[in-house]
């Protein structure tokens, strides 16, 4: 049985916009869920009289909106802005609060650049992969040149959209930037993968060839390889692709009538690229 959750304040009939997640927000429970939900974006922009004010004419809270108001004048910190408002619906344990609080005052020392590389890296972790390609895009056009660290913690994760867009092309030369910037291991092992997956195996052996510097790293790349396809081995893809096979040597369908092998392949094939195509779209 559903836990039933009792609303605090009313619905608001102008909805807060909370422009860290593009979303309208109605009511007290939705904000703590947002602020709950992506804590990781959360910094001193949130302290402000607008969201008080909105809490006070929209929901009905001026008590809440009160204390706001005083912590605003304050100069208070974006962790204890939000822990009230968290305290006060009463929504979340105290131990989840007081997680939400830590995070939010850890991320409190972070310049700009590594603000804006967190809100990308938000939108990766999300699945939000064209949103974080255009974030990653825009930080490193404007990075300075002394931050080779940054650039190449950047430069890597925008090697692991591309990699998930199927860009292995791409992603070699993401992660190869990474690397150069910043000499990290992770970086070139993800390097050598793409190029494990993007290029014939006869090309692929020549090129390590030439780089007899990194083969400790290749080693590392194909023991990954196999630990992946023996993860995939019992996956239900790798099991209905199996189911497949099997009807294509009895010339059945999954389900027993006449359908061909070929006829289940392309309705597997139209959905993974349905799937594909929701991707692209966020």
């Amino acid at each position: 049985m559903s836990r039933i959750i009792l609303g605090t304040g009313k619905c608001a009939e102008i909805p807060y916009f909370f422009e860290k997640t593009y979303v309208n927000l109605y009511s007290l429970e939705e904000l703590c869920y947002c602020f709950m939900e992506n804590v990781e974006l959360i910094d001193q922009e949130i302290v402000s009289d607008k969201l008080a004010r909105w809490l006070d004419d929209q929901c009905g809270l001026p008590t809440l909106a009160r204390a706001l108001y005083s912590l605003v004048n304050q100069k208070g910190s974006a962790s204890a802005y939000v822990g009230m408002i968290l305290e006060y619906a009463g929504l979340y344990p105290k131990e989840m609060v007081s997680h939400a609080e830590t995070v939010i005052r850890n991320s409190a020392g972070l310049n700009p650049y590594e603000r804006q590389k967190t809100k990308a890296d938000y939108m990766l972790q999300n699945g939000h992969y064209m949103l974080a390609l255009d974030r990653y895009d825009e930080l490193l056009s404007g990075l300075p040149a002394g931050e080779r660290e940054l650039r190449g913690k950047v430069l890597h994760n925008r090697g692991v959209v591309h990699a998930k867009l199927f860009l292995f092309e791409r992603a070699q030369e993401d992660f190869l930037a990474a690397y150069q910037a910043n000499g990290s291991e992770e970086s070139l092992a993800l390097y050598l993968t793409a190029r494990r997956m993007q290029d014939k195996e006869s090309d692929y052996v020549d090129f390590l060839a030439q780089h007899p510097e990194w083969h400790d790293v290749s080693l590392r790349v194909e023991r990954r390889m196999e630990q992946a396809a023996g993860a995939y081995e019992m996956t239900d893809e790798n099991r209905m692709l199996f189911t497949l096979r099997v009807c294509r040597e009895d010339g059945s369908s999954t389900a027993g009538n006449p359908a061909s092998y070929y006829e289940e392949i392309e309705k597997l094939t139209n959905m993974l690229k349905d799937e594909y195509r929701e991707c692209m779209k966020r």
